[in-house]
């Protein structure tokens, strides 16, 4: 039964999705083994499919990420590419900041809620992916610049527009976003997409691949191999709960293991 069910996930899925549903099923049925309702587990004699391995995805060097933010000013979502590239939050994150979550004069921001798509009733307020992303974050210059620039233009957006303003309401609480499309209704992802495709070609950057997560393992990337941080004082700034979720979007140690060698070889070089 189990192999036949692994057979037709796999018709429909790719491998690595049914090695996860698998890896759920076959924790359950440890559970049962500890409570002695099964004496071995079945998924023991079924063979896991195999999975082709992911390829890594982008992240940009730190001088090509300025160039890509500079080059975003003008854009729409500019103000949402620039927290993408520069805090490293997730798009959800982005979409579902409020102008009563920031404080610009202190330069500070805080994460309350997500924004994403549902197919029943399509983008949506929610709660934050993990809960180590909700809190106050230090907010680059560069992004208060462009969160006052957009507070001005969708002023002016509020004012030409023919119907009324939308209100937005989470846990029971009206609260204004900060970045709506020209009828003020929540913005979808690929619109932000569309944007850090934009700013990565004026830039003269080559957009292929390029995603509002190649902001995250930007950021993350240029933090560790680039600013001497460890990967705990990375995760807390982009809002991760396990160091190890970090340490994989992690795609250049830079100078860490040249200056790693250099230490042990002062230490332990007779040499030297």
């Amino acid at each position: 039964m189990l192999t036949a069910w692994q057979s037709k996930l796999l018709d429909r899925y790719a491998p690595y999705t049914v090695l996860n549903c698998r890896k759920v099923c076959r924790q359950a049925f440890l559970e049962a083994m500890k409570l002695g309702l099964i004496h071995a587990n079945p998924f023991d004699l079924v063979k896991p499919p195999r999975g082709k391995a992911k390829s890594a995805r982008r992240a940009l060097p730190a001088a090509e990420a300025k160039q890509l933010v500079a080059a975003a000013g003008e854009l729409r979502y500019g103000a949402a590419v620039t927290l993408l590239f520069c805090q490293g939050w997730r798009v959800s994150e982005v979409l579902g900041l409020a102008w009563e979550d920031l404080d610009l004069g202190a330069g500070t921001a805080r994460i309350r809620r997500g924004a994403a798509y549902t197919p029943t009733a399509g983008m949506v307020l929610g709660t934050t992916k993990t809960a180590g992303a909700q809190g106050i974050h230090h907010l680059a210059p560069i992004a208060v610049e462009r969160l006052r620039l957009q507070r001005e233009k969708q002023q002016l957006e509020r004012e030409r527009c023919d119907d009324a303003w939308p209100a937005h309401t989470f846990d029971g609480q009206t609260i204004s976003m900060v970045f709506t499309n020209q009828y003020g209704g929540l913005v979808n992802r690929q619109a932000i997409v569309k944007d850090v495709e934009r700013a990565a070609r004026k830039a003269g950057i080559d957009s292929a691949g390029l995603a509002t997560h190649t902001g995250r393992r930007t950021v993350i990337t240029a933090l560790y191999a680039n600013g001497e941080l460890d990967l705990a004082d990375v995760a807390r700034q982009v809002g991760h709960s396990d160091t190890k979720t970090t340490a994989g979007y992690v795609r250049d140690l830079g100078q860490r293991p040249a200056d790693t060698a250099r230490k042990a070889a002062q230490l332990l070089d007779p040499s030297v």
